[in-house]
């Protein structure tokens, strides 16, 4: 058996690394061509390869493995170099919120946000903030849970908005739950059903419905519960989970749509949409706000998790 490779210390490593080699490193591993990394770095390919052997002395060990179709990482190439990626984007994070304070402001946050949390919690949580704490810059980037989460894993995100379905992945990052929230069931306020008083699980079987892709949890709760019932429902008119989209859709024509309970009551009050008399037992995973483990929060963004658990106390009470 070969004898593991003797690890340098850590003064022996931070005190040779330059921010050139985790910019080589970084490209090296994008472009898989020493060649290639050498020109976007504006340098030439000797002078690449000497910063590679740099590193590689530095960490005692074999990054890349060299041939005639390129460069392939290592094990240790692949775990520095994800490592490079969460480093550089929190230098990136650091450098903007330090811009944003050179501008006039008091910090700047990067907020991921599925769309649970976005037509209410998130403006309430804003507007709090722009009361108590003017100043501070909150960059929204709305996307899919696994993509906003790989976002926050490579430090291109503080926080990240939205129900607590982490599964394997638990252990890279902190959580927290915010509130719990039913589901309703909502139509156009025309609706032959919006103004029945005693919806049962069959009529509500007959109808045309919006409803999320099959993998999606509520999906499988809603087909399991009309399971329960003796009944199925047809196939849906529509499957999505974009709440734009099916509040456009269901203001156009008669169908159904479920609905987290506060965005529901949002579009009610807009009058746009109207909630059925009917509660479905159709439980989700707590909303919540996931950060990364053991990175403490900057100051602009423990503000804005302040705000955020004063606006969902409020809709935890508004549900209950």
């Amino acid at each position: 058996m070969p004898a593991s490779p003797r690890i340098p210390d850590l003064r022996h490593i931070s005190g040779r690394l330059r921010l050139r080699h985790l910019d080589l490193l970084q490209a090296l591993h994008t472009l898989g061509s020493v060649h290639k990394a050498a020109a976007r770095l504006g340098m030439t390919q000797p002078a690449a390869s000497k910063l590679l052997l740099e590193l590689e002395d530095m960490f005692g060990v074999a990054l890349f493995v060299r041939s005639r179709r390129g460069i392939t990482p290592t094990a240790f190439g692949q775990a520095l170099a994800s490592k490079t990626d969460v480093l550089l984007a929190d230098l990136a994070g650091a450098r903007n919120e330090i811009a944003a304070l050179a501008a006039g402001a008091r910090g700047r946050i990067r907020v991921g946000v599925q769309p649970v949390a976005l037509p209410v919690l998130v403006p309430r949580a804003i507007q709090r903030m722009r009361l108590d704490h003017p100043g501070v810059t909150v960059m929204l980037q709305e996307g899919a849970h696994d993509a906003l989460l790989a976002s926050l894993a490579r430090g291109e995100l503080d926080c990240v908005l939205g129900r607590l379905m982490l599964g394997a992945a638990q252990a890279m990052f902190r959580t927290e739950v915010l509130y719990d929230e039913p589901i309703c069931v909502v139509a156009r306020t025309g609706h032959p059903l919006a103004r029945s008083t005693r919806i049962t699980a069959a009529a509500l079987a007959r109808q045309d419905w919006i409803l999320p892709p099959p993998d999606a949890p509520l999906r499988q709760r809603i087909d399991a519960y009309f399971a329960q019932q003796g009944l199925a429902l047809q196939a849906p008119v529509a499957e999505s989970v974009s709440l734009l989209a099916n509040e456009v859709l269901l203001r156009g024509a008669d169908m159904l749509a479920a609905m987290p309970r506060a965005v529901a009551h949002h579009y009610a009050d807009l009058g746009v949409l109207a909630i059925l008399k009917f509660k479905p037992d159709w439980s989700l995973p707590a909303v919540g706000v996931v950060q990364r483990a053991h990175v403490e929060p900057a100051p602009a963004l423990a503000r804005f998790l302040d705000a955020l658990r004063g606006e969902a106390s409020a809709l935890q009470d508004s549900v209950e």
